[in-house]
This record gives C-alpha cells, sequence and structure tokens, in this order.
C-alpha cells in the first residue's frame, strides 16, 4: 500500500470511531458503550477504504496470528493474490478509554503500551501496516496520562504529534513498560525498538470543550531492532 492509502485508512478508522461517541453522547449510553461495537466500526471503515482503493480484503474481527499465544489482534486484513495466495495485509489494535478513576490509571497506561508493542511485533508479519487505535473521553485521558511517575516518559511519546521512537532498554523505568514487557514475554516476539506515528486525531467538542477524541498511530519495528530474550 501508498502511504497515502494507509493514512486514508488511518482517518476513516479515527472517523468512525468517533461517530460511535457521537452517537453515545446523543443518547446518553457512551459509559456503558463497549469495545465490541466498535470492532464493528472497524470491519466498517476498512472495508470502505478497500473498497475505495479497489482491494479485495478479507477482514476479519479477533484473529491471532501465527505463533503468538497472547491474545487476538481485534483486527486483521488478509488478501488474496491473482495466484491464488493469501497476503497479510494488517492490524488494528483498539483500546476504549471511558473511565476516569485514578486507581486504575496505571493499568490503562500499561495495556495501551501493550497494544503498541504488540503492534511493533505485528508488523514483522505484515506487508503494509500495523494500527493502534484509541477512542477516549477527554477526562479519561486527562486522569490516565496525566503522571509525574515513571511512566510520564512512555506518555508524553503518546501525546506528542508527528514520529516517536520507542526504545525498551531505554525506557526500561517506566512502570507501563515494565509490566507489558512482562506480560508479554513468552508470549510474542517482543522488538526492542520501534517507531509511532500520530496518523490521525479527530476530536468532539461542544461550546462547553473537548468531550472525546480519537486518535490513530501506525507502529513500525525498526530495521536493525532485536527481539528481547524471553529470560
Amino acid at each position: 500500500m501508498l502511504d497515502s492509502e494507509v493514512q486514508e485508512l488511518a482517518d476513516r478508522v479515527a472517523s468512525m470511531l468517533l461517530s460511535y461517541a457521537a452517537h453515545g453522547l446523543a443518547t446518553s449510553s457512551i459509559s456503558g458503550m463497549g469495545e465490541i461495537s466498535l470492532r464493528d466500526g472497524l470491519v466498517a471503515a476498512a472495508a470502505a477504504s478497500g473498497a475505495n482503493q479497489s482491494r479485495s480484503w478479507i477482514i476479519k474481527r479477533e484473529v491471532q496470528p501465527q505463533g503468538w499465544l497472547d491474545s487476538a489482534v481485534d483486527l486483521y486484513i488478509k488478501s488474496k493474490t491473482s495466484h491464488g495466495n493469501i497476503r497479510e495485509v494488517g492490524g488494528v489494535e483498539l483500546k476504549w478509554w471511558r473511565r476516569d478513576d485514578a486507581g486504575n490509571a496505571s493499568n490503562r497506561r500499561r495495556d495501551l503500551v501493550k497494544d503498541f508493542i504488540r503492534a511493533a511485533s505485528l508488523f514483522s508479519q505484515v506487508n503494509d501496516f500495523a494500527i493502534v487505535a484509541l477512542l477516549s473521553t477527554d477526562v479519561s485521558w486527562s486522569k490516565t496520562t496525566s503522571t509525574q511517575g515513571s511512566d510520564a516518559q512512555v506518555m508524553s511519546l503518546l501525546s506528542g504529534s508527528g514520529s516517536q521512537r520507542w526504545n525498551i532498554k531505554k525506557m526500561s523505568s517506566c512502570k507501563a513498560i515494565q509490566g507489558s514487557v512482562r506480560y508479554l514475554k513468552g508470549k510474542i516476539e517482543i522488538p526492542n525498538a520501534f517507531h509511532s506515528k500520530l496518523r490521525s486525531e479527530y476530536s468532539l467538542s461542544f461550546s462547553s470543550g473537548h468531550l472525546a477524541f480519537a486518535r490513530v498511530w501506525t507502529v513500525k519495528r525498526v530495521p536493525n531492532s532485536r527481539i528481547i530474550p524471553e529470560e
């Protein structure tokens, strides 16, 4: 895929996620909205993108990549080549932040960081993209990312625009990194370095201020990166 085509997919994903947030706010149901519904939106966005690019994509939810012992990727895309072979196109990891309790903020940070590491690992198995998508209320984002503790370094990467470089060793003091690596070891191949790029950010706001937003990143493993040993 061309970079512009990946960008178009990222924009569609962000638009679709934000449309769910708008519907939830209009019907006072946003607090009860689950990731299952959002995965339906990912399928619709991917199908529209594939059709616009005249691509015959096989789009599936919750697919476990080959060799993974961890949970499935939220959205996985394959395609058939002209010779009938299956081509691994890409995958999307999804997170939905709506809670604002400070007690679980560290868990939310860890789980999002874990998705970035999973996406970096997935990138080695696909041909075109690995994406992390987040839908969040403004309050949840503020309560989760505004930390002065060890996770401040990694939260600055998530808050930043453009491209960011992640080095697992240099950020090993971050609790979110520690927890993610500890959980993922032995389940997937963990690269020691990768890049993320904020591709799309859409926000929903009223005159009273911002209420929710969607952020979509692409993640790429650094070419000369190494796999962190299991022991």
